[in-house]
């Protein structure tokens, strides 16, 4: 369950959005906002009235999800460091039709609740048609997570789903099941596993138990083909500089990958 620090919470270097707006902007936010810590598959609070906070992530990375089934059905999308949840507020709507979920290790976010965001969107025109941008962003990311899931082959929906969480995370090892990811594509584990075999012969990627680290990112990139990078080209030119940069060559990592034997969930 997340948890809360009601402590002022001035340091908003954690996500990339809120860093990405004028300083005027932002100051209308950070007194009012507020950390919260949630571990693992913790869900954010969808209380009976509906939405009552606008949430931006720093380490934590959320799955979303259509409300009415929850995880019994396809991921729409991710919400990581460079975004925030909760945006029908800004909408005039309470209630949305999303729920989220943290995946990989959980982490934390900073939260504002309604109150005072709407206040300081009334003070400031620019805050919110900034925030929107973000939301038109993510209806992008989700459009082609639908189109992906409809047209492409599971192997590129695969590498597609791996960059996503690897773009919202620190290092380039994640903390990762089979079963996570069958989940978030809908799909049967052991045709995810047959996938990963695939990319560890490649040597694009290292599995261990619970642990996945991509070992060369630029070919990951070509295995996820058009499936992946028009929302966070589109993000890079309205919002902030973002995601990842491929570096050419192979890295340490990869050097490594390269040497040892893959190892079989």
């Amino acid at each position: 369950m997340q948890k809360t620090n009601a402590s002022y919470a001035p340091d908003i270097r954690g996500n990339l959005l809120l860093r990405s707006l004028p300083q005027s902007d932002a100051w209308l936010l950070i007194p009012h906002l507020s950390r919260l810590h949630f571990g693992a598959g913790d869900e954010v609070d969808r209380p009976a009235g509906g939405s009552i906070q606008l949430i931006f992530p720093e380490t934590a990375v959320f799955c979303v999800r259509h409300a009415l089934r929850g995880d019994r059905q396809p991921a729409l999308g991710l919400v990581g460091h460079e975004g925030m949840l909760g945006w029908s507020l800004l909408m005039g709507v309470t209630e949305s039709f999303t729920c989220a979920a943290a995946e990989l290790q959980g982490g934390t976010a900073l939260a504002i609740a309604a109150r005072p965001l709407l206040e300081a969107c009334a003070k400031s025109p620019t805050l919110r048609a900034n925030l929107l941008r973000y939301a038109d962003n993510f209806l992008e990311q989700m459009a082609s997570m639908l189109g992906s899931n409809t047209i492409d082959t599971l192997e590129r929906r695969v590498a597609r789903w791996i960059l996503m969480l690897h773009d919202r995370s620190e290092g380039d090892t994640l903390v990762l099941t089979h079963d996570e990811v069958a989940r978030a594509l809908y799909t049967r584990r052991a045709s995810v596993t047959d996938c990963f075999h695939v990319l560890e012969g490649e040597k694009i990627l290292r599995c261990e138990r619970a642990r996945l680290t991509i070992c060369d990112r630029q070919r990951l990139t070509l295995v996820a083909g058009s499936s992946y990078g028009a929302a966070e080209t589109r993000y890079a030119s309205e919002i902030a500089p973002w995601p990842r940069t491929v570096r050419p060559g192979l890295s340490p990592v990869a050097d490594l990958c390269a040497s040892q034997p893959a190892l079989l969930p």
